[in-house]
């Protein structure tokens, strides 16, 4: 009698165990992720920070507003030959943007802190040679080029109204898309946001945002990578700019 009774209760054991076993890994599941650092992240929430932490990374935050952004387009031009022109090319959608006789900054091409040349736009026409664009852009400089030089043009357009826009140093560009750190709680959710003009300081942003909403100005880098050592222990598979 005892041999049947034994084997009934040995033939529980594996079932007691695998539950207890997916019980723990559920809980796993969910529980908050932590970081050497201190940093939290929770599925659904975002990532979390100690007040210590907080503010030996200097995090700032900011509501977002409707300001008015005066855009800047930024394109690359090259001197065919000695004298005042450099050509360019522009898509439909700058092509609107543009008119003759806007002033324009010239630059050597990467040469970022370099002095800036005065110009304007000389010319903007459809053109049906193949390019990297479907306008060609002439500019006159106001001092002669050399030629073969590439250029970097700089130019201010108009100044857009009433426009939802984040400060620069809000806004996080990877090979995924652009995003920002919006407050959730005592989370920071990394939330995707399309976006529009861009000027020295500010970035429209178009979809993602609403006015009054929360986000981080600063470092939204640290906070990314931060995300990065937690769930992918530290490595990055897209490139952060």
């Amino acid at each position: 009698m005892m041999k049947f009774l034994i084997i009934p209760l040995l033939a529980l054991i594996p079932v007691w165990f695998s539950g207890c076993t997916q019980s723990a890994v559920g809980e796993e599941q969910h529980a908050p992720k932590v970081s050497e650092n201190g940093a939290t992240f929770k599925e659904g929430k975002g990532v979390s920070l100690t007040e210590t932490m907080a503010q030996s990374i200097g995090l700032k935050t900011a509501e977002v507003a409707g300001e008015k952004i005066a855009p800047v387009l930024v394109v690359r031009l090259q001197t065919l030959q000695q004298g005042n022109e450099a050509v360019g090319w522009l898509s439909p959608e700058q092509a609107a943007t543009v008119k003759p006789y806007m002033e324009v900054e010239l630059r050597p091409a990467g040469g970022v802190d370099a002095p800036a040349l005065k110009g304007k736009i000389f010319r903007v026409e459809k053109t049906t040679v193949v390019s990297g664009g479907d306008y060609e852009l002439t500019v006159q400089s106001a001092t002669p080029l050399d030629s073969n030089t590439a250029l970097s043009a700089t130019i201010h357009l108009e100044a857009k109204e009433d426009l939802t826009s984040i400060p620069r140093s809000a806004l996080l560009s990877t090979a995924e898309g652009h995003f920002v750190y919006a407050k959730n709680g005592e989370f920071y959710v990394r939330t995707p946001v399309k976006v529009g003009a861009i000027s020295s300081t500010q970035v429209e942003v178009t979809d993602g945002l609403y006015t009054g909403d929360e986000i981080v100005t600063q470092p939204v880098m640290s906070l990314w990578l931060a995300e990065l050592q937690i769930l992918r222990g530290g490595k990055a598979c897209t490139c952060g700019h």
